[in-house]
């Protein structure tokens, strides 16, 4: 009798335990009534903003009234915007939002900190959808997936988002200016060192388009003894806004490396430092910055024994082409052709194989310096004769032999044309590489020379871009090429005719191991 006396206990407690585990996860990630939507519930609501419909759309449309946004040099691609109480960051954050009202981007990427949960890389929730007072937020699932099944720095990491607000609080604000037409694609970053920056700096980059804006979640100094950061006790008010000025300064530069150490140099305590370093890692090399708004909890208190800084910083992009810098057109000889070839495959089989990059500076490779120069370059994979992967920088981005490497991976990895390549098709893929000249700006159609010139087209918001080799493939002429073009840029096929069209033309030198 004592026997099953302890079973049914044991029975008891196991039901009890297994309640409790789910009422915890429900917390987080539950069913929608009457949908049946995976929707991670608001944690924060009536906390950090407030928990109805009304009180917050009005709250967020006044912050927004009263940003005033000066004119900008071109398109936002991206924001860094506060994620505090909206009591203490919404004034400020609003000004990012202001900034990219009404531009109607298809989808948003939010990078965020994760503040209480520490792992490496990247944690994407599997939901179908945020909910925040004003409604329901959808992911695009299909992105998602891919990004969380592409170990081993991105995947989901539950208990990171249970009670998480910096991804969270951007979400009224992109509701409000943006309305549900785009689809959310939401990474909480923990601990990156260069190896997750990389990785994952390589699968986002690419998805950066005219229709994608980047949102960085993140506050700057914490300063105080409750943050356990007192670096200076006298003008404090003014140090504070140096000590932030100086990450601004890099981080409008873009400039990675320095960022990186200025933290190391001052251990400045910003929450969102990496997600920040990470957006420097992914924005075009054209994007240009600027501060719209700064203040700080301890000017809106008056009390600066405790401090937290805010800020908002947009990122524009021009929408002209850019110009190659510089106006070096020497071609490449064979040995440096070799070499680029050398670090294709190279990259090509130790990506695919373990995920890794080569070691430029190993000593393997010989880079002279063309080499080492900004300029535009496509990489190409085919196998059996059919195209398996192809994707390249029409701007400068970076230095050549870098640019090939990083176009390697994003051709066998990133083309969203096709699966990633597998290791066992690696023996039938052959690398094509294909080096930019600058980019002209033509007067009309008739100064296009197929074969000879790549082609931009653009009319209004809508571009596209073909090598010079693709007519000579596909066997085109040269109005088969612009209507084709056309419809690859989501135009009709006589666009090309439009008397606002422009046209853009490039000549590449293009090389491939078959034939070296």
């Amino acid at each position: 009798m004592y026997k099953y006396l302890l079973l049914l206990l044991f029975f008891i407690f196991c039901i009890t335990v297994s309640s409790v585990s789910h009422a915890a996860e429900d917390y987080l990630v539950g069913d929608l009534p009457g949908e049946g939507q995976n929707v991670r519930e608001p944690a924060v609501a009536g906390r950090f903003y407030p928990g109805s419909e009304a009180d917050l759309s009005k709250k967020i449309n006044n912050y927004l009234d009263k940003a005033f946004i000066e004119s900008l040099p071109g398109k936002p691609v991206a924001i860094i915007t506060p994620h505090a109480g909206y009591q203490y960051s919404g004034s400020v954050a609003a000004y990012g939002f202001k900034a990219i009202k009404d531009y109607g981007y298809k989808r948003v990427i939010v990078l965020a900190p994760s503040h209480y949960s520490r792992y490496r890389g990247a944690s994407i929730l599997d939901v179908e959808a945020y909910k925040t007072p004003l409604g329901l937020v959808k992911l695009d699932q299909g992105l998602c997936h891919n990004l969380i099944n592409n170990p081993p720095f991105i995947g989901t990491f539950k208990n990171a988002h249970k009670r998480e607000h910096s991804l969270e609080t951007q979400l009224p604000f992109l509701q409000t200016v943006l309305g549900d037409d785009f689809e959310l694609i939401p990474l909480l970053i923990s601990r990156l060192s260069g190896e997750e920056f990389e990785f994952i700096a390589d699968k986002l980059r690419h998805l950066i388009d005219e229709d994608t804006l980047v949102v960085v979640s993140s506050d700057f100094t914490h300063y105080g003894y409750g943050y356990d950061y007192v670096p200076f006790k006298k003008d404090v008010e003014a140090n504070i806004k140096k000590l932030d000025y100086g990450a601004f300064e890099r981080i409008l530069a873009l400039d990675f490396d320095g960022f990186i150490n200025y933290k190391k140099a001052t251990g400045i305590t910003a929450c969102g430092f990496m997600p920040v370093a990470l957006l420097m890692k992914i924005l075009p090399d054209n994007a240009q910055g600027k501060i719209l708004q700064y203040d700080t909890s301890g000017s809106i208190m008056g009390d600066f024994s405790s401090s937290v800084s805010y800020a908002s910083i947009v990122f524009t992009r021009s929408s002209e082409p850019p110009d190659i810098i510089g106006d070096n057109n020497n071609g490449l000889n064979n040995d440096e052709r070799l070499t680029l070839l050398k670090v294709a495959r190279d990259t090509l089989e130790s990506y695919v194989k373990e995920g890794k990059r080569p070691d430029l500076n190993s000593g393997e490779y010989m880079l002279s310096p063309i080499m080492k120069e900004k300029r535009g370059v496509f990489v190409t994979l085919n196998k059996n004769g059919n195209l398996r992967g192809c994707i390249g920088h029409i701007q400068p981005r970076e230095q050549l032999v870098k640019a090939v490497m990083d176009n390697a991976i994003n051709s066998s990895m990133n083309d969203g044309r096709f699966r990633p390549v597998d290791p066992d098709e690696l023996e039938e893929i052959e690398i094509d590489i294909s080096v930019l000249s600058p980019i002209e700006k033509i007067s009309g159609a008739d100064k296009f020379i197929p074969g000879e010139h790549g082609i931009i087209i653009r009319l209004g918001g809508m571009r596209a871009v073909f090598l010079p080799q693709v007519a000579t493939e596909q066997g085109w002429d040269r109005d088969e090429t612009l209507s084709h073009l056309c419809n690859k840029a989501g135009l009709p096929s006589y666009a090309w005719k439009d008397e606002s069209m422009e046209f853009f033309v490039f000549t590449a030198e293009v090389f491939c191991e078959e034939e070296i």
